[in-house]
């Protein structure tokens, strides 16, 4: 037996399916982002620091590069180029993504049951229509879950923070070691000079017979390890170079004629005076710590989450039924029985991971504070041993002078006045040495209060 429906009901079912195609037109859509190796690499060993784009990024970062480089225009070279920045604004979008599927809504669900009654086929043996079935969670565990998506969400921003100091201290480090070693390659190269010269003045004592042949061999040996010792100082250059251009995320070659700039470590900077203050700011204020009360904050709101869910809410389902030449209206309702389980394992594995969020912060924040103490320490034993340093430059100094003078007197002859010329380098060297240790301690010292103790000197 045929059915006839109403014309009215077939424009009703077009409308319906204008409605579902246009719905289904709004998702979203795949486009394909292909990486392709050999281009990314050509691109990567070709980035300058003259790229119009770099140029761009830094005036609006009120940066205006000019001859000399220095730590922050470095800074926001590798801030632009490196990578790592770049993953943790990823991980800090698809903390933000989390945050959209906690606060969207579940999609209605059509069921559609036709069934035939081979028996009655009068007035029709059809039985069909839809239902759509809406899920009505539980509203103070949607809002934990949303609570918890957010935050994650600070916990991942917090990180970009992080991400971004960790580029100076970098670029800071990189930078130094290239000033120190600089410097000692001069220093050794100065030594390597006077101990080839006091060489051969010995040589010509020797032939002259005023000394034995042993002087001659240690004087040889001497000046033939410090030209060693010069020449190894100097091939540390390149690396160096190399490093802080990996640094800032550039090919070697970007640095090659570029000058940068030193003057935040040549003018010696000096510890912060308020450093109680800045101790107890960096236990609550540092990013890790930041990030770490944040993972509390969001393990604490799953475990109301988990807890709200022992009731998660029901299902109503309005529908409609053609029943054998009836029309009928039905709602249906279903809501769960909590009385098997009230969701114990997702609130016990929820406790337990409050439990280890705050466990996490109470270990960062003791890591920062052990960071302070030991960056402090070794900052104290470094100015103890620059202060030494510094008392035997003077010393030596003062020898190379008199030495010089009685040299020009005609008191002595020139193999005192040159050996005493590299004692005085010597002393330098040491002193070199003592205020690398003073400059890390102060970097370490920076890293661990997250706070700019080397002056900016912008380019």
């Amino acid at each position: 037996m045929k059915i006839h429906f109403p014309h009215r009901h077939f424009r009703s079912s077009r409308a319906c399916l204008l409605a579902l195609v246009s719905v289904l037109a709004g998702c979203a859509q795949y486009r394909p982002a292909l990486i392709h190796p050999a281009v990314s690499a050509s691109a990567l060993m070709a980035r300058r620091l003259d790229q119009p784009k770099l140029h761009r990024f830094l005036i609006e970062m009120g940066v205006h590069p000019h001859i000399t480089w220095s730590l922050h225009a470095l800074t926001l070279v590798a801030v632009y180029e490196r990578p790592e920045l770049k993953v943790s604004v990823a991980a800090y979008d698809a903390a933000k993504a989390a945050i959209i599927i906690a606060r969207q809504i579940p999609n209605p669900t059509l069921s559609l049951s036709p069934t035939v009654n081979a028996t009655h086929a009068f007035p029709s043996p059809i039985k069909i229509g839809p239902v759509i079935s809406f899920l009505i969670s539980n509203l103070g565990a949607r809002e934990a879950g949303i609570a918890a998506a957010q935050d994650r969400r600070q916990a991942a921003r917090t990180l970009i923070a992080a991400a971004a100091w960790r580029e100076r201290a970098s670029v800071r480090d990189a930078l130094l070691t290239l000033w120190l070693d600089e410097h000692a390659a001069r220093l050794k190269r100065l030594d390597a000079a006077y101990a080839t010269t006091a060489a051969d003045l010995i040589a010509q004592r020797v032939r002259s017979g005023m000394l034995a042949e042993t002087a001659l061999a240690a004087a040889t040996e001497t000046a033939d390890t410090a030209e060693f010792d010069a020449t190894e100082a100097g091939s540390r250059i390149g690396v160096d170079r190399a490093r802080l251009a990996a640094t800032i995320g550039m090919p070697a070659a970007a640095l090659r004629g570029v000058k940068l700039g030193f003057n935040m470590f040549s003018r010696g900077p000096a510890p912060p005076l308020s450093l109680p203050s800045l101790i107890r700011t960096a236990l609550v204020t540092r990013p890790s710590v930041v990030a770490a009360l944040a993972r509390y904050q969001a393990a604490d709101a799953a475990l109301r989450e988990a807890i709200d869910q022992q009731f998660p809410g029901f299902q109503i389902g309005p529908g409609y039924h053609y029943d054998q030449g009836d029309n009928k209206f039905i709602i249906s309702l279903s809501l769960p029985l909590p009385i098997l389980n009230q969701n114990q394992g997702p609130v016990a594995e929820a406790r337990a991971r409050r439990h280890l969020a705050a466990a996490a912060f109470d270990q960062v924040q003791a890591h920062v504070l052990r960071q302070i103490d030991s960056a402090e320490a070794a900052l104290r034993g470094s100015r103890t041993i620059t202060q030494s340093a510094q008392h035997l430059v003077t010393i030596a100094g003062q020898r190379e002078q008199q030495a010089t003078q009685a040299f020009r007197a005609g008191a002595t002859g020139r193999l005192r006045m040159v050996e005493a010329k590299r004692q005085a380098v010597l002393a330098r060297e040491q002193a070199l040495t003592a205020k690398a240790k003073l400059l890390h301690a102060l970097a370490h010292l920076a890293d661990a209060l997250h706070h700019p103790i080397f002056e900016e000197n912008p380019a």
